[in-house]
Formats: C-alpha cells, sequence, structure tokens
C-alpha cells in the first residue's frame, strides 16, 4: 500500500512532521510520497516562493526521516495547475500496489469541487485526518454530489463504496496547531525587524537556515 500526501509546503513545517509520523506509526506503508503542488487551482493566489525552493525546503525537512518517505517532484516538474486525478493516473502507470490518498477533513469537504472527482474517488482509497473540529461524520451526502451512491459503513469510522473495491478511513490523529500561513507571517516579521538569530517556534531549524540563506519569505 502506496500513501499519498499532498500540499503546498509553503514552508515546510513541524505539523507536516508531526502528521507524516503519526501516518506512518497508525498505517503500514511500504512507501509515502510528499507531492508538493505547482499551483493548487482552487486558490486564486499562488504559493509564496518559487516551487524549486518550497522543493528544497522539504527535502531539508524531510532529511533523515523514515526511509518510506519519498518526494514526487511530477506535478511540479509539469509547471501547470496540479491536478490530483492526473498525479494518480500517473502513479497508476507506475506501481501495482494500491494507492491511499491522505487528507485532512477540511480538504475532503473540498472533494466535489475537484477536476474528475468520481474517477478519482473511484480510484484511490482515502484517509480522512481530522485536522479541525467537526471531522466529517456523515459523509454520504458529499459522495452524492460526486455520484458515488452505494456508500456504507462496514465498521465506525470506516467507509466502503463503489462495490466495496474502495474505501475511507476517518482517523483521529490531531494536527498540531501549526499553519503554513501563520508561519509565513512570522517570518516576514522577523525579516522586518531583523531578528535572525533564533529558529521561529513551528519549523526545523535546518529549514529557518534555508530560509535564511535564500532570504525567503521577507513579505508575510
Amino acid at each position: 500500500m502506496i500513501g499519498l500526501f499532498g500540499g503546498t509546503f509553503d514552508p515546510p513545517h513541524l505539523g507536516h512532521i508531526h502528521l507524516i509520523k503519526s501516518i506512518l506509526k497508525e498505517f503500514n506503508f511500504s512507501k509515502l510520497y510528499l507531492i508538493p503542488n505547482y499551483q493548487n487551482p482552487l486558490k486564486a493566489k499562488g504559493p509564496a516562493v518559487a516551487p524549486e525552493e518550497r522543493l528544497l525546503l522539504l527535502r531539508t525537512a524531510i532529511s533523515g526521516l523514515d526511509p518510506r518517505v519519498e518526494i514526487l517532484d511530477w506535478e511540479i516538474k509539469k509547471q501547470e495547475p496540479s491536478y490530483t486525478i492526473d498525479t494518480v493516473r500517473h502513479l497508476k502507470s507506475l506501481h501495482s500496489e494500491p494507492l491511499t490518498f491522505i487528507i485532512g477533513n477540511d480538504i475532503f469537504s473540498q472533494l466535489p469541487e475537484w477536476k474528475s472527482a468520481t474517477q478519482l474517488l473511484q480510484g484511490v482509497d482515502w484517509i480522512v485526518i481530522k485536522r479541525s473540529e467537526g471531522i466529517v461524520l456523515d459523509p454520504q451526502p458529499l459522495l452524492h454530489k460526486i455520484g458515488i451512491f452505494d456508500s456504507h459503513f462496514i465498521e465506525k469510522n470506516h467507509l466502503a463504496y463503489s462495490q466495496d473495491r474502495r474505501s475511507i478511513r476517518f482517523c483521529d490523529i490531531r494536527a498540531l496547531p501549526i499553519s503554513s500561513t501563520d508561519i509565513r507571517l512570522k517570518l516576514g516579521e522577523l525579516w522586518k525587524k531583523n531578528k535572525l538569530d533564533d529558529s521561529p517556534q513551528g519549523i526545523q531549524r535546518s529549514v529557518w537556515l534555508l530560509i535564511k540563506e535564500k532570504r525567503l519569505y521577507t513579505v508575510g
């Protein structure tokens, strides 16, 4: 089983690392791909720094982490808006193992807006992480919007659909209260005040040193 964890990673932070470690402890993945996107098509504003810089920061952040963790830079190399269905099709051409996409419950609620959502739901399994209060407990109305009408719970927090060939697991891993948005604001303030000696809370020192070296996030 191969896990897929996408995001902007703008910048990568300790919340990402905590989530990655928790996922690998909870689920028996043979490989976990981190998939930085080039541009989220559902966001009008692009990332704060260039894709190549985010990729370098992510490589620094996961250095020494579990060897099952790998970065897939396919979306960045395409240099166009990142659609998950295209990435999944690409990975299916490379791997015979089942694919499981990992998202937060806040992102899960946006699935009806994703390109080819029905085909995507039918192509991979899902793990939905509780990243905020109000985790989706009744996802069936959302799945109906996408065209999935045969979903049913086979046990608590484990939903099957598409004639039981696919499933969604709702997982209670709690995310750390850290966001890339807040970190970018903190970094912008540090640059303005020239307070560059100590690492800001929420990111690894190695990531902070690279941010300083590249003079990234000078505006929050």
